[in-house]
């Protein structure tokens, strides 16, 4: 793989309700099967449309295109109740631009969508990747997780209108400058106000 000319995170992981789309699983009264019709917008069995949040998509065109971001891989952490909802939307989310036309679950390498502690979740992506806590970088919408998750020394960013461009250059300022030591309480200070830092 090509060496990389920025510092980058060597995983990066996102919550999926709330963050990348809404409804919320739960919310949906339909559920699978899921179409995308002819514009590509997405839909339930019911009807209900799923709709990305923020700059979902080119977040990750970038990422998945990119040079700087040919060893980074990518996991989904989320305490949904209903993977088996969650796993056939994310495919019908075609990435724009990427050269093999993958959808956002065919460029995970780790799935952890299960009710539980978001704790187990990273616990399991470390144990089976190998990648060090401090070399991740998250994004969920729920401060609690983000708490959580960033006592194991993952820098986390709260982002409760989901995944934006503000959020995601928010959360490459505060990996790239290491921010603080996890669990200290310390938290960078931000500019914009739709996003929080933690690490």
């Amino acid at each position: 793989m090509g060496e990389r000319t920025v510092k980058v995170p060597k995983l990066v992981a996102f919550d999926l309700d709330g963050t990348l789309w809404y409804p919320e699983m739960y919310m949906l009264d339909g559920g699978a099967p899921f179409r995308r019709d002819a514009s590509g917008a997405v839909f339930d069995a019911a009807g209900e449309r799923i709709k990305l949040l923020g700059d979902t998509l080119k977040v990750f065109a970038h990422i998945t295109t990119h040079p700087d971001w040919s060893d980074t891989e990518i996991a989904y952490v989320s305490r949904t109740e209903y993977p088996e909802w969650a796993i056939p939307c994310l495919q019908q989310f075609p990435i724009p631009g990427h050269p093999r036309g993958l959808s956002l679950f065919d460029v995970s390498g780790h799935n952890e969508i299960y009710p539980g502690s978001k704790l187990a979740h990273f616990k399991a992506i470390h144990k089976r990747s190998g990648i060090d806590y401090e070399d991740m970088l998250f994004f969920d919408n729920e401060r609690w997780n983000i708490t959580e998750v960033s006592r194991l020394g993952v820098k986390s960013v709260y982002c409760p209108r989901g995944l934006t461009s503000a959020v995601w250059q928010e959360g490459l300022s505060m990996f790239k400058e290491g921010g603080a030591a996890a669990g200290d309480g310390k938290k960078q200070k931000q500019k914009k106000a739709d996003s929080r830092v933690y690490g």
